[in-house]
């Protein structure tokens, strides 16, 4: 027997063998010229009417406070949807079981699922961070290891524009893992700045020459005011903590920053107060003389 015999053989078999089971998905006996019109005209109107709906649902979307990339998406569903609906019941017209059909989309969207969750999750965390607004464009924040302003929020990502002018797109799902620190929350923030100053200094003057620089330092604010505290021992020097409040901007800080450091430097050296640099002292052990 060629192998083309043995081929239409098997497949003789194959339909002798489940010919029941395709009479259980494709049944034609009770469908008449009518169903058969029907399903057509409702497949050929599946598409027009789904674009309808998807508009009208669109449309009613306006008025719900939502990401302007959630009501694209709404649409793109609903007319999935009513196409999917309408699609069934041509088939069931047409003699094909719904309850096969059925199975087989719910495979087919399984499948789709499994494709498109990282998009879906991305998109979920954008829903979140646009519902619990831990922060709003126009915000200055840190996050993810990269600081910047924030100029869009996303279904996806979350855009910074950095100080040093670079764009960067970080995943929404990354955003919302991860600790976020918003700097413009309020008006204003304080930095400190921690300094070595001698033992033999007068920690009074020394006080009042960092007290004295940052209060006239720009961007420095008077309420609350510059302060000093003592930290601590160290390597022959007392450790101490100036502290300043400014804007709660990013430029606000390296601004206030800038103008304290160097009026610090030209108060203590008026007041000739060291701010002597840790000292090492090797000492090496007496080597045998030949």
């Amino acid at each position: 027997m060629s192998s083309s015999e043995l081929t239409i053989t098997a497949a003789g078999r194959f339909i002798a063998q489940d010919g029941s089971k395709l009479g259980e998905i494709v049944d034609t006996s009770s469908v008449t010229g009518w169903d058969v019109i029907a399903g057509l005209v409702l497949i050929a109107i599946s598409f027009p009417l789904s674009k309808g709906i998807s508009w009208i649902v669109r449309r009613a979307l306006r008025k719900v406070k939502m990401p302007d990339e959630v009501r694209p998406l709404i649409g793109r569903l609903t007319r999935a949807g009513v196409m999917i609906v309408m699609f069934a019941i041509a088939m069931s017209l047409l003699g094909v079981s719904v309850a096969w059909f059925t199975v087989v989309l719910a495979a087919v969207l399984l499948v789709g699922v499994l494709m498109l969750r990282p998009l879906m999750e991305n998109f979920s965390a954008g829903l979140l961070l646009e519902m619990r607004s831990p922060f709003v464009v126009g915000d200055e924040i840190e996050t993810n290891d990269h600081e910047g302003k924030v100029e869009e929020v996303s279904g996806r990502t979350t855009v910074l524009r950095t100080r040093d002018g670079r764009r960067i797109n970080i995943p929404s799902t990354d955003v919302l893992g991860n600790s976020i620190t918003v700097y413009t929350a309020f008006d204003k923030r304080r930095s400190s700045l921690t300094l070595d100053i001698a033992y033999d200094a007068d920690l009074d003057a020394a006080e009042k020459a960092l007290v004295t620089a940052a209060s006239s330092a720009d961007g420095v604010l008077d309420d609350p005011p510059p302060s000093v505290r003592a930290r601590g021992f160290g390597s022959g020097t007392y450790e101490l903590e100036l502290r300043w409040w400014h804007g709660s901007g990013l430029a606000a800080e390296s601004q206030a920053l800038d103008h304290v450091v160097r009026g610090v430097k030209r108060n203590l050296d008026a007041a000739a107060i060291s701010m002597p640099s840790p000292e090492r002292v090797l000492r090496q052990p007496d080597l045998p003389h030949d």
